[in-house]
């Protein structure tokens, strides 16, 4: 899918997409966010961005999102809304909604997890640009009324209207959609995705953790996936109460059409050495949740160069 060519100015999500050692001060009244979690509240805050080449802050309205992760987590999701005038000052975009991963869970391993939902994204954009673009970044988190702080890592996901502008489409309400609206190559793309990071968690029917692009130029709707933080892959303690437990792949149920299937099966069969780069170039994953994302795809490659592969998924 051709994305369109800009020629307008950076987004606060480009200028910071590629910047080199970068990292982030959030402070807001953190406390009160993570307390009244289940509430509707709202804290004024700013964040910092710096590398080795700039720095710069910008006013910023912080509050909890998520549905599951905001009642689970210790440190939920954050959704960050900037001040289009202040933006602009910046020379950037008036994109200014945005999403905020979190580790979630204060407890020492909880990073890794952040790490491997990271890498679900990129392992997604290595096959269709259509993905969310996600940055990855060390980041402060300073409280304004106790000045206590709390250092971890957050991935900042592209916006919608980002997205939206980047594929030259428009976002639709399309509950209840059924398969034969949606483009069928997509179909198949994302499904089979699902299908390798072992992740359920996905409803195009009803819009679960998916939404979809139309436009002129689409005939048919395009699926964007999100929310990778209960497959396999990933395996978050909270998804995976028993870390033990084996995963047995099953594919989800819409569609299957077999021509586009087997462009989908060959897309992912000539992938296999760039996933494997992806997940072995990233340094900051420990070696035993490394092995183990290594482990799950193995077993992922070892299922579809089966001979039969092919109809047993279509069945």
């Amino acid at each position: 899918m051709a994305q369109k060519k800009s020629d307008h100015k950076l987004s606060l999500f480009d200028r910071i997409e590629n910047s080199e050692k970068l990292k982030v001060v959030l402070e807001t009244q953190i406390d009160s966010l993570i307390t009244m979690k289940l509430k509707p509240f709202e804290s004024r805050g700013h964040m910092t961005f710096s590398d080795d080449t700039s720095t710069f802050q910008i006013p910023v309205k912080v509050s909890v999102r998520g549905k599951f992760r905001r009642r689970t987590c210790d440190f939920p999701p954050l959704k960050l809304d900037f001040p289009k005038d202040d933006l602009k000052e910046l020379g950037l975009t008036k994109d200014d909604d945005y999403k905020l991963v979190t580790h979630c869970l204060e407890k020492k391993d909880a990073q890794n997890y952040l790490f491997r939902e990271f890498l679900a994204y990129k392992l997604y954009r290595e096959v269709e640009e259509t993905g969310y673009r996600a940055v990855l970044f060390p980041i402060i988190y300073r409280d304004s009324d106790t000045h206590k702080r709390t250092r971890s890592y957050a991935v900042l996901l592209e916006s919608n209207e980002e997205l939206k502008d980047r594929l030259d489409g428009k976002w639709c309400d399309c509950m209840g959609l059924e398969a034969d609206s949606i483009n069928k190559y997509y179909r198949e793309l994302v499904i089979f995705f699902q299908y390798m990071i072992g992740n359920k968690d996905m409803n195009m029917h009803i819009e679960h953790n998916v939404r979809f692009l139309e436009g002129e130029k689409h005939e048919k709707k395009i699926p964007i996936p999100y929310d990778f933080d209960f497959s396999a892959f990933v395996r978050a303690p909270y998804a995976f109460t028993d870390q033990s437990v084996t995963y047995d792949r099953s594919p989800l149920v819409m569609g299957k059409d077999p021509e586009e299937f087997a462009k989908v099966l060959s897309l992912f069969k000539s992938k296999k050495e760039a996933f494997y780069t992806i997940i072995h170039d990233f340094k900051l994953l420990s070696r035993r949740h490394k092995k183990r994302c290594i482990k799950f795809m193995d077993n992922f490659y070892r299922l579809i160069e089966r001979p039969n592969f092919s109809s047993k998924y279509l069945r």
